[in-house]
């Protein structure tokens, strides 16, 4: 019997779920939510061109506010992409939420096209695929 460790992907969803996530540029899983893909222009891991912003001193209420209101904010002014700074020793709280579930239905109620990813444990960056 496979544990966590050992496949992750089983467990994504709680383990009674019985889901495992498509692999692949674009796919979608029985949940709609959207796996780690590209959108053509946007490169993963070329983030000169995004916006920044530092969340270091922020709580995590104060920062779901911020990165809601900047993410609206970028995506309406069609930039590439923002760049969140949070830090990987204090904001590991902000980075668990950028990387959640929550965040993807949150960008989803929305109805925009992005897509988070990192290439290091203090950043996570969001990328804009083409408008709808």
């Amino acid at each position: 019997m496979a544990n966590r460790k050992d496949n992750p992907n089983e467990y994504k969803f709680g383990r009674n779920h019985r889901l495992k996530v498509k692999k692949g540029k674009g796919k979608v899983n029985n949940q709609n939510h959207r796996t780690m893909s590209s959108f053509g222009s946007n490169n993963y891991g070329n983030d000169n061109n995004y916006k920044q912003i530092d969340l270091h001193n922020n709580a995590l209420h104060q920062a779901k506010d911020r990165i809601k209101d900047e993410l609206r904010d970028a995506y309406s002014d069609s930039l590439p992409g923002v760049k969140f700074i949070h830090g990987n020793n204090n904001g590991t709280a902000i980075r668990d939420w950028l990387r959640s579930e929550s965040f993807l239905q949150f960008i989803s109620s929305k109805k925009m096209t992005a897509n988070p990813w990192y290439n290091s444990d203090g950043v996570t960056n969001v990328s804009f695929g083409i408008k709808n």
